[in-house]
């Protein structure tokens, strides 16, 4: 009898292990959004001609040269490019959709050069005449971790999906954004309302 219960015992402890962990409060990175969240249009945004986003960062549509990736930004998306502008009206979107995602950023592995034999110029853009001694095995890889919310809206049926990342970072240290920090890089344009 006590096996069965230390093996029962143990079994429930390991699906424990399963479950996923609920985390309710909203100023974690943790925090996971609920299927009744809303998105509501606040002011009237411009999505450039030839594109099908813009990029928020400190409650401003920001060029993507202007970007500044290792800090918190929000793309707010439809479905088509046209050659001219499209407007998106302010208006409430369901979340119909909410996923949590980490994307990898990164360059091919370059071998670092210690060494090289009769190195000029020219030989050493083409890579002629070096003689690699070590690799650092260092591939400069960063993570983004993103929460897409899938848009849903009646009237306005071309507007995809708002998509918000913590930033760029290191695989040690990238997080998801918060519900302040997506806030905050929305500004008075957008909101992400929890009902």
């Amino acid at each position: 009898m006590n096996l069965q219960f230390f093996a029962a015992a143990a079994a429930s402890s390991l699906f424990a292990g399963c479950a996923p962990i609920s985390v309710t409060d909203v100023a974690s990175t943790y925090y996971q959004l609920p299927a009744t969240t809303t998105v509501i249009v606040r002011q009237t945004i411009t999505i450039p001609p030839g594109a099908a986003h813009v990029t928020l960062q400190d409650g401003r549509i920001v060029a993507i040269d202007h970007l500044r990736r290792y800090e918190p930004f929000c793309q707010f998306e439809v479905n088509d490019v046209f050659e001219t502008e499209q407007q998106v009206r302010p208006g409430q979107f369901a979340a119909v959709r909410i996923i949590r995602q980490q994307k990898l950023y990164g360059e091919e592995r370059q071998p670092l050069l210690l060494a090289a034999n009769t190195v000029t110029g020219s030989q050493n853009d083409a890579g002629i005449g070096t003689v690699l001694l070590a690799d650092n095995g260092y591939d400069a890889s960063f993570l983004l971790n993103e929460v897409r919310l899938r848009l849903q809206s009646a009237e306005q049926p071309h507007v995809r999906e708002l998509r918000c990342a913590g930033g760029w970072d290191f695989p040690s240290a990238v997080a998801y954004p918060t519900l302040a920090e997506m806030s905050r890089v929305l500004g008075t344009l957008i909101s992400i309302e929890i009902n």
